[in-house]
């Protein structure tokens, strides 16, 4: 069982440096799949930045295709755990957030839209060479975000290269990992 942890975790590593490498500084891509469908087109490059503060971590990016992922979360010293992990509630939007958006292929000038309504927000990288979070959850469209049986499930993975970081009223030392 250890070998085969071991072997994946390899694997999945070695399929992200391979990512890496595809992607130009301040670049990310984002995987999302939605009830095991891919939600953004696989050539989506997203850009935009993080915001860093004490209490406060936000992911703000867009694709060429004005597609927008929004992710932030809080808390008191919340990169002290590392990886950093925060739930998601959809009673509780302030602690953790994730806001996924895109224009409709057959009508650009309607979006469809999700609201992550609870699961697990994972950073598991966070340097100044690069982001790997991962999202694993439900999401809700904004008009059903209250109704737990129209929920779809949902996985993410974003990987940010070089990202464009505003960081204050923290230390890069007590952050990156």
């Amino acid at each position: 069982m250890l070998i085969f942890v071991l072997f994946n975790s390899c694997r999945l590593k070695k399929d992200y440096k391979k990512e890496f490498e595809l992607l130009r500084p301040g670049e990310a891509r984002i995987s999302v799949k939605i009830d095991n469908q891919s939600f953004y087109p696989e050539e989506s490059i997203f850009k935009g930045e993080i915001s860093i503060f004490d209490t406060f971590f936000r992911l703000n990016v867009f694709d060429q295709f004005e597609s927008n992922v929004v992710i932030s979360f809080g808390g008191q010293n919340w990169y002290k755990e590392k990886p950093v992990r925060k739930q998601v509630f959809i009673d509780n939007q302030v602690a953790a957030s994730v806001l996924i958006g895109k224009l409709q292929q057959d009508d650009h000038t309607k979006g469809i839209g999700y609201l992550m309504t609870e699961g697990e927000i994972t950073v598991e990288a966070l340097s100044e060479e690069k982001m790997i979070m991962h999202l694993k959850g439900k999401v809700g469209r904004y008009e059903v975000q209250r109704e737990p049986e129209k929920w779809n499930e949902m996985e993410a993975t974003i990987l940010y290269k070089k990202p464009d970081m505003k960081i204050q009223a923290t230390n890069k030392k007590d952050i990156f990992y």
